[in-house]
């Protein structure tokens, strides 16, 4: 195996094997570091085979889909052990989406300027940051810094993809943080580029079917979330409350309240989340106690507003202006628009 990586200049080696038995064919797939040998990834396949190419494409979805964060954290884990590597933009970037996976933004964010100060033109760490400072907005909403908060974000999110156009990575980091700007249309434009360069990515699918959410493409939005978190199933707390937000806007309330109620220890704003599905059922009463329970310095009415913002359709604002209403966030004048949610 070292051998190999050698000749391939690779960190990384994928490997497996193929039986057919009887009417089934089983696959085993390893990701075997290239120097040491352990297998730092494992996974088997066992399927009907009735149409052995629809067999080929499901197997090689899971693979890139399981692949996508064991590469990330394995060449992190590999850095970090190796005592001739030196700080770097790279390694920075790696720390940055390690504490935000444990749900340490402001450490995410620590980490990420890190990464800029290195080298101010890495698209990557920009893209990263521009992600950051806009889900900040929604982590600790507060009246006093949220245009400046959402100014910065967009601000990095220019600067990355005037860096680099051309990574799916970037593309969708810039995607999302226009989605949470209320920039849907420049959301829906860069997530469309990063799906036709990288269709398989479990990022990419899962920001695209997010963003076709807020954009009123309900039922586009919903199947392509589902999709990319039935290919990967270790996913960050984000993750998981993006594919509650498909199923909310798509009206299927029973659905998004278990995804959100999935997340351990989540913070306030996913139980946000939470009290609104609970309302809209009727649960008003539970959902009123989890709004009560807001952190000090937490403005809901700033956090409902800028949700509702992000929803490309009246209706859609309407539903989720209505959603914080029943949960008793005091709206404070905020006006849902003239149609009726459906």
């Amino acid at each position: 195996m070292a051998e190999i990586g050698r000749k391939w200049g690779a960190d990384f080696v994928v490997e497996g094997s193929i039986r057919l038995a009887g009417s089934r064919i089983r696959a085993t797939v390893q990701l075997v570091d290239a120097q040491t040998g352990a297998h730092v990834f494992a996974e088997k396949f066992d399927r009907e085979v009735t149409d052995i190419f629809a067999v080929q494409d499901e197997i090689v979805e899971c693979i890139t889909g399981r692949l996508f964060f064991s590469l990330r954290d394995a060449a992190g884990a590999k850095r970090d052990k190796s005592p001739t590597t030196s700080v770097s933009a790279y390694t920075s970037w790696l720390k940055s989406h390690a504490a935000w996976r444990n749900g340490d933004e402001q450490l995410a964010r620590q980490h990420m300027q890190e990464a800029i100060r290195i080298d101010p033109n890495y698209a990557p760490a920009l893209a990263a940051l521009a992600l950051l400072y806009a889900y900040w907005r929604f982590s600790e909403p507060s009246l006093s810094t949220d245009a400046q908060r959402d100014q910065q974000a967009q601000q990095f999110a220019r600067q990355a993809i005037a860096a680099d156009k051309n990574n799916p990575y970037v593309l969708t980091s810039v995607a999302a943080c226009f989605a949470m700007s209320a920039q849907i249309a420049e959301a829906m434009r860069y997530s469309e580029m990063a799906m036709t360069m990288s269709p398989r990515d479990v990022n990419v699918l899962l920001a695209r079917g997010w963003i076709m959410s807020f954009a009123g493409r309900h039922r586009e939005g919903l199947e392509l979330a589902k999709r990319a978190c039935k290919l990967e199933p270790l996913l960050p707390p984000a993750f998981v409350s993006s594919l509650g937000d498909c199923y909310y806007l798509a009206r299927e309330l029973d659905a998004a309240l278990a995804a959100y109620r999935t997340l351990i220890d989540a913070p306030y704003f996913f139980k946000l989340n939470e009290a609104c599905c609970l309302a809209q059922l009727g649960r008003v009463d539970e959902a009123r106690r989890i709004g009560q329970g807001a952190p000090e310095g937490f403005d809901t009415t700033v956090h409902a507003r800028i949700c509702a913002e992000m929803c490309a359709l009246d209706e859609d604002k309407a539903f989720v202006l209505e959603g914080y209403r029943l949960v008793g966030v005091p709206l404070n004048g905020l006006q849902q628009p003239s149609s009726s949610p459906t």
